[in-house]
């Protein structure tokens, strides 16, 4: 079972989970990974001192430093535990004494959302559809989670040829789908506005009930990729102010709010508080355990446009399934990945280091 965590450890916890993702990362690309790769941007940055116990007088410094890697390590090795026990089978990786071992799961959803919070951007050339292909993701295994009969749409922006580039237009085409969803601005509103948007709604899923009458279930989403995810939670609030100044009528039964995201969300009392914040949330602990079950797998493949081994490879360039990956990264995409996820880890570094104290030597390094 899961261990639970407080929110005072939340940013602990969020940096652990950070390290071992960059572990995991790692084992994907070599086939697989000491747990200590994932300490490496920390180390970069200057910032184990926050792993840090208290030592009796006299202990080297030497000794101090590998303690905390030490520390450090251990922490991953924790998460790696909790993460495998939570999705047993459905976890793609195994670990043998302090090595991460990688092996591809059945519909490569773990690595697809692993990739894409390891992305050198979400917002630039050839990256740009990551998020995208995350919002189909979530669209499928949330008509994975409704069951039989469950249907859904990709509402996000910019439209990927799988939408009407005009709000207006999206709306009828959910009225066409559903029965529901019809179109009338409040007094005020432009008809047809040309402010192309999603209003904060990036999924639809619904579920009818048999007699075929209105008042289906609705799941409406909110996707968010980027380390500031926690910026998005409230784009769908929880009376939909901003999609229902559009509708006349949007759903006959109240819908219910979803957040999905390709990060995982390790402190529960954090996670309990995104729950009540953004609404019912799929993390890729969740995403993973509905995508890899035994009614599920085959639909995840079948609905995604692109082979999600694809997908990766934008990442991890030469990524194939059952083959072992190239041994090294680009470095400029390497270097990109690390400024995103960590900002200007050099001026921090500066701030951080103590005189007396040489940054932790180089042990394992990703893509090297």
């Amino acid at each position: 079972m899961p261990s639970t965590s407080g929110w005072e450890t939340r940013k602990q916890d969020e940096r652990v989970a950070r390290n071992t993702d960059q572990a995991e990362f790692a084992a994907i690309i070599h086939n697989s990974s000491n747990l200590e790769t994932g300490t490496f941007d920390d180390r970069i940055a200057g910032v184990l001192d926050d792993y840090e116990v208290v030592h009796p007088l006299g202990i080297s410094r030497w000794a101090d430093d590998d303690h905390i890697l030490d520390n450090a390590t251990s922490e991953i090795g924790i998460e790696v535990r909790r993460r495998k026990n939570v999705l047993g089978d459905a976890y793609p990786f195994r670990v043998s004494g302090n090595r991460l071992i990688y092996r591809a799961s059945s519909t490569l959803a773990y690595e697809f959302c692993l990739a894409v919070c390891e992305s050198p951007s979400l917002t630039e050339g050839r990256y740009k559809v990551l998020p995208r292909a995350f919002e189909r993701l979530a669209r499928d295994v949330l008509v994975c989670f409704l069951g039989p009969g469950a249907k859904g749409q990709r509402t996000g922006w910019p439209p990927d040829r799988d939408r009407p580039k005009r709000f207006k237009d999206l709306i009828q085409k959910l009225n066409r789908l559903t029965g529901e969803w019809v179109w009338s601005p409040d007094p005020g509103l432009p008809n047809d506005p040309n402010d192309p948007n999603d209003q904060g709604l990036d999924v639809v899923v619904w579920k009818e009930v048999s007699d075929g009458r209105a008042g289906k279930l609705f799941l409406l989403g909110q996707c968010a990729c980027g380390d500031n995810y926690t910026s998005k939670l409230h784009e769908l609030d929880a009376n939909f102010t901003r999609l229902r100044k559009w509708l006349g009528t949007m759903c006959w039964a109240w819908p219910t709010r979803v957040f999905c995201t390709p990060r995982h969300i390790p402190n529960d009392a954090d996670f309990q508080q995104i729950n009540r914040e953004a609404g019912l949330t799929f993390d890729r602990i969740r995403i993973t355990l509905l995508a890899e079950g035994d009614e599920s797998r085959e639909y995840i493949r079948e609905q995604a446009r692109k082979p999600y081994a694809d997908l990766i490879r934008l990442v991890i360039p030469g990524f194939e399934v059952g083959q072992r990956a190239p041994s090294r990264r680009p470095r400029k995409a390497e270097a990109e990945r690390r400024s995103q996820s960590h900002g200007n880890a050099a001026s921090r570094s500066k701030r951080r280091k103590r005189p007396d104290r040489k940054t932790p030597a180089k042990r394992h390094t990703r893509g090297s």
